[in-house]
Parts: structure tokens; sequence; C-alpha cells
């Protein structure tokens, strides 16, 4: 900025600014509230954006958080249905949001030689080798062509404690003993804990070795997992309180706890569902035909925010 001195005056006047400025130039209280104001308002509008940005935020953490946990507990469950044995799954009422879905999980499958169908059955017969092998392995229970579904879970047939699964005879499924390798080639041979005579031939000779069966239950705000309980002709669907077993005669038809022993399961799978008025699982038509599809609906939620997530199995239904 260039400044003219002028000899008959001591006043310094920058050149830039045209005619001389009032020594008692500035704000009016009119300009400083007018400016108090604008900034009040944009300082609202400031503080409302990074509070619901914050928010936002804030939601989208919850969310992501219950949408994982609800995912994890969905896919754990349909890999598991996947691996079902056909026909084998059912449900039990809905009661309050509370309910239960029941299979029984497949351990290995192959292609069956010369089981008993005739006569009043045999504890013996082959099959054509596991891949991976099951030579060695004891436990689990035999089925072929699974068609009749309570059939497949009648392990409580006027069963005691000291013989209890009690499978009939003539019936799709018998406890295994063990399995061994075979004297013929690529096969093995399964030994029954007692005589059996399977009801029916499977169309393409389908043989199936399985475990106990395994139920996930939504109980409150939280999904359980319990296995090792047994097979029980009607669907078990409640706790009870203390110890659950099946020493008494006849066996308790309840779904282990915490308390119970160590032949019993029970996991935590996830919490914060709120099922409410929903139908947690629902299955479709079962057929010998056709393959079905079982929906899966979690309500999950944490008291301020909530998600629901919908997720469809497809299972097997040919036996």
């Amino acid at each position: 900025m260039r400044l003219i001195f002028r000899a008959y005056s001591r006043e310094i006047i920058p050149d830039c600014i045209p005619g001389n400025l009032s020594r008692d130039a500035g704000f009016t209280i009119v300009e400083i509230v007018a400016v108090i104001l604008v900034s009040a308002v944009m300082a609202a509008g400031v503080v409302t954006y990074i509070s619901r940005a914050s928010e936002g935020v804030v939601l989208a953490i919850e969310l992501n958080q219950l949408s994982s946990a609800g995912r994890m507990a969905i896919n754990r469950l349909a890999m598991e249905l996947h691996n079902s044995l056909p026909n084998s799954i059912r449900t039990s009422p809905v009661s309050g949001g509370d309910q239960c879905i029941e299979f029984i999980p497949v351990r290995a499958a192959t292609s069956y030689i010369n089981p008993p169908f005739s006569g009043s059955g045999s504890t013996t017969f082959d099959v054509v080798d596991f891949t991976p092998s099951q030579h060695g392995i004891s436990g689990g229970f035999a089925v072929i062509y699974p068609r009749n579904q309570s059939q497949i879970f009648d392990g409580d047939n006027g069963a005691v404690y000291a013989n209890w699964p009690n499978f009939p005879n003539r019936r799709p499924i018998q406890e295994i003993q063990d399995i061994q390798d075979s004297a013929s080639v690529d096969q093995s041979t399964v030994t029954l804990v007692t005589a059996h005579r399977f009801n029916r031939r499977s169309p393409n000779q389908r043989f199936f070795v399985v475990e106990q069966p395994v139920s996930y239950c939504v109980v409150g705000e939280k999904l359980y997992r319990y296995s090792d309980y047994g097979f029980f002709a009607s669907q078990v669907t409640e706790e009870e309180s203390g110890t659950c077993s099946v020493t008494p005669d006849p066996p308790d038809r309840c779904l282990p706890n915490y308390a119970a022993g160590p032949a019993r399961k029970k996991v935590l799978i996830t919490d914060s569902i709120d099922n409410s008025g929903i139908t947690a699982f629902s299955i479709g038509t079962q057929s010998l035909q056709r393959n079905s599809l079982v929906k899966i609906t979690f309500n999950m939620s944490n008291g301020v925010t909530s998600i629901t997530l919908n997720h469809e199995v497809l299972t097997r239904s040919t036996p």
C-alpha cells in the first residue's frame, strides 16, 4: 500500500481508499446482532449435522454388530441343516417367540450291499467303503430309507434307561456297535447292537450313519444348540428346572441344561433376539419327489435398534 504525505498536514491517508475515513467509523449494534444471529444459525446447523452424522455412525455400528451375530448363527444352522438326514427336520409350535427346530445330523453316507430286509433280521451286513473311512469307529445309528419321520425318532418305544434307546424291529434305524474293514475289497462291515430288520429298501441303495438328534431353540432372547439328549417320538421342546436326566423310568423328556451331566450339551449360539410374534423356523412340504425349503427368521435387537434377518435353506427330502 502506497502512502502519500502532504506537507501541509500530518495526516497520512492511504491512496487506495477514496475520500477520507471518519475517525469514529465502526459497527452498529444492529450489525453486531445480525452477525451473532447468522453465526448462531450456522453453528446450530453444523452441530446438528455433526450430531446426526455421529448418530448415523453409531447406528451403522449397532446394525452391523446385530447383523453379524445373527448371520453367524444362521450360517452355522444352515450348514448343519444341509447335512441333516432326509425327512428328519421338524419344528415345535411357536410359544411367545420361543421355538425349536430339530434334525438328525449325518456322520457319513454310502451305498449298502446286503442289509437284512427279511426274516428276523441280522446284526451284521456289508456296505461300500466310506469316504472318509469309518473303520474302527463305534456308536452312531444305521439308517436306510427314512421316509417316515415318526419311525426314525421312535427311540423311546417303551424303553427304560437300561436299554434306551429302544428302536423296534422292522424300522429304518438301529444303533451301531462298530464299523470294521470287510474281507471283501472296498467294503466295510457294519455291526448292530441287536438283530434288526430294515423295513424298506432304498431305490438308490443309500445308507446313512447318523448321530443323535440336534435342536436349535430360541429361548427368550437367546439361541441355544442342544445335543446328546436322545431320540424321542414326540419332539422335546422345553427345559425343566434342575438337572435334566434320562435316569428315571420312563425317561424325562427335556432338553439338557447347564446343570446336566457331561454327556449332555447345551451351547449358547447368540443372544439379542426379539422374536415376539415371529415364527423363527418354518418348513416347506417334504416329499419323496422334491427337496424342501427351511425358512429361518431372526429379529435381532439390542433394545433400541433392531434388524430382521431372513434366510432359506434347501434341504434334502429324497432318502
